[in-house]
């Protein structure tokens, strides 16, 4: 039977997703996964929605979240390099049946991996290193010369988001901060020589009182700084 279609690519910290493959490597197939026991086992609370999101897409969890056994191929101990390749050439299988690898620089493949998945620039700056991270690592050849400008200079592209004062966005009502998150814009605030980043990571799995909970907790982050710094 053919594999769900299960929408966006994983996005989540490549460290985070490491440490998830890991954790589930106590489990057997067929056991069921939860939010919780990602949680209780050290992954943050908001990134337990992202976290099994990939493990659907990367086809690790079926639609039940039961583990479907292929969770074995990134044991550490014994990888399987071969079971890694299938799996990513099946989850990713749009991005494969499209694109003849390996391509002519790193540059050019993660255009086309925005192309093909229509991401968002903030997601693809999660999105398109989980790919590179899981197919370097099952020795899938993807291109031929290294990316251009250091880690120092890629990032700053990554941070080109602007910068707004703590009380315009202290003045924003929830449903106003809502309607930003949905469009996924990163929220930067600098107040009294501060700079917050507040960057919410919003799935189809996210509740509204997940939303809310965020938003009430970053308000709170604003007002702390606010106050610290009329203390001065």
């Amino acid at each position: 039977m053919a594999r769900k279609a299960v929408g966006t690519p994983p996005y989540l910290p490549r460290k985070g997703l490491k440490a998830v493959l890991d954790q589930v490597q106590v489990h057997k197939a067929g056991d069921m996964l939860a939010r919780e026991d990602l949680h209780r086992r050290g992954l943050s609370s908001h990134w337990t929605y992202p976290a099994l999101a990939a493990l659907r897409f990367l086809g690790i969890l079926d639609d039940e979240d039961r583990l479907t056994g292929r969770h074995t191929a990134f044991d550490r101990e014994k990888p399987d390099k071969a079971a890694q390749q299938a799996l990513l050439k099946e989850a990713y299988s749009e991005f494969f049946d499209q694109i003849q690898l390996p391509v002519a620089n790193e540059e050019t493949l993660r255009q086309k991996f925005l192309e093909i998945y229509k991401l968002s620039e903030r997601v693809s700056n999660s999105a398109f290193p989980i790919f590179v991270m899981l197919a370097t690592e099952a020795g899938v050849p993807l291109a031929l010369e290294p990316p251009s400008g250091g880690p120092e200079e890629r990032k700053e592209h990554r941070d080109e988001a602007p910068v707004e004062d703590a009380a315009s966005i202290d003045g924003l009502s929830e449903a106003e901060l809502l309607q930003r998150m949905a469009r996924e814009e990163p929220v930067r605030i600098r107040h009294t020589g501060y700079q917050i980043v507040i960057n919410l990571q919003v799935t189809k799995y996210t509740t509204e009182k997940d939303l809310i909970r965020m938003v009430r907790t970053a308000n709170r982050a604003i007002h702390l700084l606010k106050k610290a710094g009329d203390s001065h």
